[in-house]
């Protein structure tokens, strides 16, 4: 499960699902011709010959074009090429995708199911809670069509916010600014301060202060521009540019403020922890540093976060955590009338480039336009897709009520659930045969074990979303209304739970997110219908097929309980050191094993850097969740292990675009899907056995150097 700062606006998950990354059937002239070069440019790239002699200890397969009929290998020196050569030759990216994987099957199927429900106006419930779902996600994904009632509104909203920070002339206007309602719901701001789970106390709700929002979302990049980083700015650059000309600033005034604003975060990210620290394992206890209001105040110079707590109520919890007390002291350095030109440049720059996919028809084709250019996307997806996906992603709850109602059965529930159990008790098994742990450790490890929750397909109880209300088209609401609502709803719930207790028969998750994945603040494992489709799961399966596809992912799952950041949770789900220190000393070193690994993997062929530190939790629970399977494997007689291996690696087939691969190797805690496929199955005697892999073999990998650590 990949770390992630957390963000400064307070709506949380709601406001970050407003930055939509979609596109369109009925793009205007300007972003037809757009989408037509970064269509040529992208082919011309993916055409440029590679060189796969840079390339180790495979070639990158990954990249979209690379694999061609004469580009092949044997089973025994490239697993991944050779089970998916058809497949990799002959994908093509959908529309307003980057990649394309067969497990996109999954996201089509539940798409194309919730767009069913989304048009049917005859759709109706006896129960209340679901006409309210319907009304709701129905009314949303209808005004976001609404081009003609988005035109009519245009930008006209964002002027006078804008004209209120123009004005700002001293550094008490900036705090009496930042402490107002208007900036709260444009989650608008130098810090964040919303309610969540705390990490020592993961029964109760606490108060989470984070840092500051940066364009570049990485405070790396400000030291020295990666490609990939510079792709990211002039995107940035490029929606500011825009947003800021429609409401009438002329380009050399926006250019200044991009560049005031640039170097403003560049100051505060030399306080702030980058992406790479953010990986290592003892980041982690960096980042819990309980705290109370009062303290803030004595380190925040001028910054206004206490007042901010006090004026809104966040001050009464008795749980409040400082995420990086290091930038707080920084950005307290920075607050300063010196500074305040800079830090309104952020604020304008902020805004403007926040609104541009939520105004107007133009403002949201240039919006695709710019990111279609940043990813390498060369087609849109058409506007109806954007907008279910951006109700679900608003309205998760909803759409999943709906959808187990219709299509999954408690049968399917039970069948999943009791695999997770199976995949539970092999672990257990495979945990007692560890050998470099001390019986006490194994005993904590256990009894982690046996507290996993599993959280199998559909929850029994659901939050209550009746705080979340808003005018229809057909009432004279508009769709930049209805965000601003659900907003002050989502606002509403987190008051609500300050000082109050987590309900854990309440999923916090959507369920129809194409994902599976561990929760380590409650220890659960998430196995949910959004994942389901031909390669992952299928009824008629056989039982090798299952133990290679959603078996891998369960098994996986379970061992995030126990990679280098979820083993520093406890049995429920509290921050908690609970090894013996010679024992931690021996996982860190293994671990130190499989970093030093992917360190020595070169995946393009202009030699650009992989990060073991980066994915090891991902690559350490991928190896894992298969020893799991090979555990239960040794119980099921005559087991096909050739049919085992081939549905593992079917599961990772994927292809990139070049910048989209290349944002994956820099920012991406999971591997490239070659080396998950690859890496995972060379660790072990039964894949070796099994194809007759020897020394000198491109798949083989000597016991002394294999870098399993469980």
């Amino acid at each position: 499960m990949k770390k992630k700062f957390i963000s400064r606006v307070l709506a949380g998950a709601l406001a970050a699902s407003m930055l939509m990354t979609g596109c369109s059937k009925t793009e205007t002239k300007v972003a037809e011709s757009q989408v037509a070069t970064n269509e040529t440019k992208t082919e011309e790239k993916n055409k440029l010959p590679m060189d796969p002699t840079v390339m180790k200890p495979w070639i990158n397969t990954c990249i979209l074009g690379e694999v061609t009929d004469e580009v092949n290998a044997e089973l025994k020196d490239d697993f991944f090429l050779n089970v998916n050569h058809d497949w990799l030759r002959d994908a093509k990216l959908r529309p307003g995708y980057d990649s394309e994987t067969p497990i996109i099957e999954a996201v089509d199927i539940v798409k194309n199911r919730c767009l069913e429900f989304l048009n049917d106006k005859t759709l109706k419930f006896d129960d209340p809670v679901y006409s309210h779902d319907v009304e709701l996600i129905q009314g949303y994904y209808d005004l976001f069509l609404d081009w003609e009632g988005r035109n009519k509104v245009g930008v006209e909203p964002l002027k006078p916010i804008i004209e209120k920070i123009k004005a700002i002339s001293n550094l008490d206007e900036l705090s009496e600014f930042l402490l107002s309602e208007e900036a709260r719901e444009n989650g608008l701001g130098l810090f964040g301060v919303k309610v969540s789970i705390d990490s020592q106390d993961s029964s109760s709700y606490g108060v989470e202060v984070s840092s500051t929002d940066l364009s570049l979302e990485d405070a790396d990049e400000y030291n020295t521009l990666t490609e990939n980083g510079k792709r990211v700015k002039k995107a940035v650059d490029d929606k500011t540019l825009y947003m800021l000309d429609r409401i009438g600033i002329d380009e050399s005034e926006a250019k200044a403020l991009i560049e005031s604003s640039f170097d403003l975060e560049t100051k505060i990210s030399k306080s702030m922890m980058g992406l790479l620290e953010a990986m290592d394992p003892d980041s982690l206890m960096k980042t819990i540093n309980p705290t109370t209001a009062k303290d803030i105040k004595a380190i925040e110079g001028k910054v206004p976060v206490a007042e901010y707590m006090d004026r809104y109520g966040y001050s009464v919890s008795k749980l409040i955590n400082l995420q990086e007390p290091n930038w707080l002291k920084g950005l307290a350095e920075i607050y300063s009338e010196e500074n305040l030109d800079g830090m309104k440049a952020y604020l304008l720059t902020s805004i403007a480039r926040d609104y541009i996919n939520k105004t107007d028809e133009p403002a949201f084709r240039k919006y695709q336009e710019i990111n279609n250019a940043q990813k390498g996307i060369t087609e849109s997806q058409p506007d109806t897709d954007l907008a279910y996906l951006e109700a679900k992603k608003i309205m998760s709850p909803s759409f999943a009520r709906i959808y187990v109602k219709k299509y999954v059965t408690p049968e399917m529930k039970q069948e999943i659930t009791e695999f997770c159990q199976e995949s539970i008790d092999a672990y257990r098994e495979m945990l007692q045969g560890i050998e470099w742990m001390t019986d006490e450790t194994k005993k904590a490890a256990i009894n982690k074990l046996d507290h996993i929750k599993i959280h199998s397909l559909y929850p029994d109880k659901w939050d209550d979303d009746s705080v979340f209300q808003f005018a229809s088209k057909e009432n004279g609401g508009t769709y930049l209304d209805a965000q601003k609502a659900l907003i002050k709803g989502v606002i509403a719930r987190q008051m609500s739970r300050i000082n109050g207790k987590v309900d854990n028969d309440i999923w916090q998750i959507d369920i129809l997110e194409t994902n599976a994945f561990y929760a380590a603040f409650e220890n659960s494992v998430n196995i949910i219908p959004g994942y389901f489709c031909d390669v992952t799961y299928r009824s008629d399966m056989s039982i090798e097929e299952k133990y290679g596809a959603i078996g891998s992912v369960i098994g996986h799952e379970i061992s995030h309980a126990f990679d280098t950041n979820g083993s520093q949770y406890d049995e429920v789900g509290n921050v908690k050191d609970w090894w013996a220190k010679e024992d931690k000393d021996a996982f860190r070193e293994r671990a130190s094993k499989l970093v030093a690994y992917y360190d020595n993997v070169v995946a393009f062929d202009d030699g650009t850097k992989y990060s073991g530190q980066m994915v090891q939790t991902e690559a350490i629970a991928d190896i894992a969740g298969l020893k799991v399977m090979l555990t239960l494997a040794k119980k099921v007689p005559n087991f096909d292990y050739d049919k085992f291996f081939r549905a593992f690696e079917r599961m990772w087939a994927r292809v990139y675009t070049i910048e989209s691969a290349e944002n994956a190797t820099l920012t991406d805690t999971h591997p490239l899907h070659y080396l998950r496929g690859n890496v995972t199955v060379q660790q072990f005697d039964e894949f070796l056995e099994t194809y007759g892999i020897k020394e000198g073999d491109g798949m083989y990998l000597a016991p002394e150097d294999r870098i399993s650590v469980w």
